[in-house]
């Protein structure tokens, strides 16, 4: 029998079983609901509690937003599934989470707010796990909340090699804020050493999010690669991307670790422009184009 299992949490399910898969071990997927007063249910699908008794358990559960964009019902699911596997009584827990919800949430711009991102990590860090791994987390100092081994797998070389293999050429790299500024350099590097970073000025109102963005690149027949953390609903990406095209770009990539695509994200991004949309499986929809299975999976060998 395997010492090692993992278990498909309901959001990660293609990914969960890739990882699987490579790591040639058993995996288990959930049964799941919400009830009528909107509680959340999830149990282990197994009849033998036994065979995860002593076993090293790996647990894969995105919390990005589900089908009815409920974020609050992946992050309980998380929950349930680690206090289930402890009950049960596993060696060892390792955690993956791709996307974690709340994330952003880890400053505070006014009165009376919450930094939610450490009260997300603070109840994991409770659950006395052993390992935490999440992808490309908006603030990774928010880790030093975990006592566990806690690790912030870095996705921008993946998704460079993925634009490479469609050809692109001329590649410069605009970050859409000058926050992203820094991660836009990191992600440059992959396409070369030489390759330049522009970024244009934006502007959000802390009270409605309504953003505003300006300045003029020169991007004449350049392939522009507008690269961010997340993808929520596009409107940053689409400011850019206007942007871009207006400076003369060739072709534009929108790409995001997290391609969440709330609301009319889609329509946005490529109404502005955009050629193409370009996410990882962190969050399972049609912009997944590059798995990030194999990364996690030298993790865990």
């Amino acid at each position: 029998m395997s010492e090692r299992f993992l278990i498909v949490g309901p959001a990660s399910q293609l990914l969960g079983v890739k990882i699987a898969n490579g790591l040639r071990i058993p995996c288990i997927n959930t049964e799941f609901k919400t009830f009528p007063d909107g509680e959340n249910y999830l149990r282990l699908n197994l009849e033998d509690e036994t065979i995860l008794e002593g076993k090293e358990i790996i647990i894969v559960q995105s919390t990005g937003p589900s089908a009815n964009r409920d974020q609050n019902a992946r992050v309980f699911e998380l929950f349930m599934m680690i206090d289930a596997v402890k009950r049960i009584g596993a060696r060892k827990i390792i955690v993956i989470v791709p996307y974690l919800a709340y994330a952003r949430q880890d400053k505070i711009f006014r009165p009376g707010e919450s930094e939610f991102a450490k009260v997300i990590l603070q109840i994991i860090n409770s659950m006395n796990i052993d390992e935490f791994y999440v992808v490309d987390i908006h603030a990774p100092k928010t880790l030093e909340e975990l006592s566990c081994k806690a690790v912030n797998i870095d996705s921008m070389k993946l998704l460079a090699d993925y634009i490479k293999s469609l050809g692109a050429k001329d590649i410069v790299v605009v970050s859409p804020d000058k926050g992203a500024l820094e991660r836009s350099k990191a992600f440059a590097r992959h396409f070369g050493e030489k390759i330049p970073v522009d970024v244009f000025e934006k502007k959000r109102d802390v009270k409605t999010g309504e953003i505003t963005m300006s300045g003029e690149l020169s991007l004449e027949e350049k392939d522009v690669v507008i690269a961010d953390d997340i993808i929520a609903t596009g409107g940053t990406m689409a400011s850019a991307i206007k942007l871009s095209k207006e400076s003369g770009a060739k072709k534009i990539y929108a790409v995001a670790t997290h391609a969440l695509l709330l609301e009319n994200a889609k329509f946005r991004i490529l109404n502005a422009g955009a050629d193409e949309i370009i996410g990882t499986d962190s969050i399972d929809n049609e912009a997944s184009k590059v798995s990030l299975a194999k990364i996690i999976i030298d993790y865990l060998e």
